[in-house]
């Protein structure tokens, strides 16, 4: 058994772990995060890491769907608008007891009300 412990992760999802793990031991999703030390659109990232648009997107798709990447839209009102890509923790931290048992705890930084509403309006884009 597992346990987990995050804003996104659920903590009795056993499943959690080896996404992280997959995103953590790929070199160029290293990079990437390494890269997101401010947000960036996959161009950026593009350009930062000398990677194809496709290699960019898939890996940041693995960093989603691992949740240690957020996604979401900048509105501009002197242009297009443009999806932003940043970081979204400040720790990780695995451990395993004397029974076996694995524990993750991933801290998220802290979210202002602005940010959360980002974060809303890039979910309702994906669901429709």
């Amino acid at each position: 058994m597992a346990r987990w412990s995050s804003d996104e992760i659920d903590e009795s999802d056993e499943s959690a772990l080896p996404p992280v793990l997959q995103s953590l031991d790929d070199s160029t999703c290293r990079e990437i995060l390494a890269r997101l030390n401010e947000p960036k659109s996959a161009n950026d990232l593009r350009e930062d890491c000398d990677l194809s648009s496709s290699t960019v997107y898939r890996k940041l798709e693995l960093l989603r769907e691992s949740a240690l990447v957020r996604e979401y839209t900048e509105v501009r009102r002197d242009g297009p608008n443009v999806t932003l890509y940043e970081r979204d923790f400040t720790d990780i931290s695995i451990g395993i007891d004397d029974t076996g048992e694995f524990s993750m705890t991933v801290t998220r930084p802290e979210t202002d009300p602005e940010d959360r509403l980002a974060t809303f309006w890039s979910a309702m884009k994906e669901e429709s």
